[in-house]
């Protein structure tokens, strides 16, 4: 997928917004090439610059989430991010709302369990990975430690997304506060 200049991105965008609009309504698999383009008001031969196929626009969503997500916080430490989640949860609250639709599509789309178990995925070995840079000698256990916080925290998020919020997004995570302090000092353990 091209990512250049401004008009790339408006057209990307309006391509992602529409197939998430549309997720609330259909299958990925009955989902047209041509309807999408028209929902997005763009021709076909320009949605083939920018992608193979409708697979292809979501894979787009979960990979620019999770990229707009951990730009945010690089040079920051993760073992910070942990200790301070509320931080991180509200600007993923941010990136994900951006995307017109996005509430919608977890709330009613069928598809949406299956994305949303691969945007955890991406999360946990982004974190994961970024982890490992930081602190290279970490023990074995660390990955498994980091996919526990990362899917209960993430599992938790989409639970709140999913709902009425009749409980802010703050207070939820507050609450957690010693779940996290025992993750960080798990972590820490060599």
């Amino acid at each position: 997928m091209k990512r250049g200049d401004k008009r790339s991105q408006k057209t990307v965008k309006a391509l992602q917004d529409a197939l998430l609009h549309m997720l609330t309504e259909k299958d990925l698999s009955a989902i047209r090439i041509i309807d999408l383009c028209r929902c997005a008001d763009i021709n076909r031969t320009t949605f083939y610059l920018h992608f193979d196929n409708t697979d292809d626009v979501l894979r787009s969503i979960r990979e620019e989430i999770v990229e707009r997500i951990f730009t945010q916080y690089r040079g920051e430490s993760f073992l910070y991010t942990m200790e301070h989640p509320l931080r991180f949860l509200m600007t993923c609250t941010q990136v994900i709302s951006s995307y017109e639709g996005f509430e919608r599509f977890v709330r009613f789309s069928d598809e949406a369990a299956y994305f949303l178990e691969e945007l955890k995925k991406s999360f946990a070995a982004k974190v994961f990975a970024d982890y490992k840079k930081e602190y290279p000698d970490s023990s074995g256990a660390s990955f498994y430690i980091i996919n526990f916080l990362t899917a209960g925290t993430f599992d938790t998020y989409i639970v709140w997304l999913r709902s009425e919020q009749h409980c802010p997004l703050a207070e939820l995570f507050d609450r957690f506060g010693k779940i996290f302090a025992a993750g960080h000092e798990a972590l820490s353990q060599k």
